[in-house]
């Protein structure tokens, strides 16, 4: 693990104990994939936690909140979901990752074979021509998602010098999904039953019309995670 100490003038002193902080050419740390091998080799600790350097574990994931809001087309639908427990992400393969720091971009691309989703829901609205309101609990499994995400950087001192993440955008695509809202139509099992039936049946449908809120609500999320991230690691250890 990586141990961090702050002398008297504030600088911070690096003790490194472990294999997955591999080194990159600060001139091109694209070299022989060596960015992507890097933030590929991040995963497995930051699954589990950094706690010397004050990083979390995100595996499970928690997100407070996504909300949505949908007003036209064949979906209309105002809530969200709360409380979201993501399990999965920390199985991802990285199959990009590119850092630029003369272009000021760090952009990557995930695959992750299995999402599974607990959370809260609250929803009011139609799906084409069927009502769909309720709240309560909701399990999702999404399949072969895959992941874009594309960020601005800034380099700044804190007080050594670490990348952070100024804007953030996010793209993902899924494979296929199934769910299960709890407590629809107050408990009707009848009207529940169709609209799950028909939610797992048009589940592309679905995402694709949820997309925009989604991905926005996953930006906001990941640009949170991964600047606490890279503010813990200074470039200093990794890019020489």
């Amino acid at each position: 693990m990586i141990s961090l100490e702050c002398d008297n003038k504030g600088s911070t002193k690096a003790n490194i104990h472990t294999s997955w902080l591999r080194t990159c050419p600060r001139e091109n740390p694209n070299e022989d994939k060596c960015f992507r091998k890097f933030f590929e080799g991040c995963f497995p600790a930051l699954a589990t936690g950094i706690p010397e350097i004050g990083v979390n574990g995100f595996e499970p994931l928690h997100i407070d909140q996504v909300s949505v809001q949908k007003g036209s087309g064949n979906l209309i639908l105002a809530g969200g979901f709360q409380n979201l427990v993501i399990r999965g992400p920390s199985n991802a393969t990285v199959k990009r990752a590119v850092l630029d720091l003369e272009k000021k971009i760090l952009n990557f691309e995930l695959e992750i074979p299995l999402l599974r989703i607990r959370a809260k829901y609250n929803l009011n609205g139609h799906i084409l021509v069927l009502p769909l309101v309720g709240n309560g609990d909701v399990r999702l499994a999404l399949k072969d998602v895959k992941t874009a995400v594309y960020t601005k950087i800034s380099l700044r001192n804190a007080p050594e010098e670490v990348i952070h993440i100024d804007d953030m955008k996010v793209t993902f695509n899924v494979g296929s999904m199934r769910i299960h809202l709890h407590n629809l139509f107050n408990g009707n099992e009848i009207l529940a039953a169709s609209i799950n039936s028909f939610l797992n049946q048009n589940g592309n449908d679905v995402i694709a019309e949820l997309r925009p809120d989604l991905e926005k609500g996953l930006a906001d999320i990941f640009h949170g995670l991964w600047n606490n991230v890279f503010s813990k690691i200074p470039l200093k250890l990794w890019l020489v």
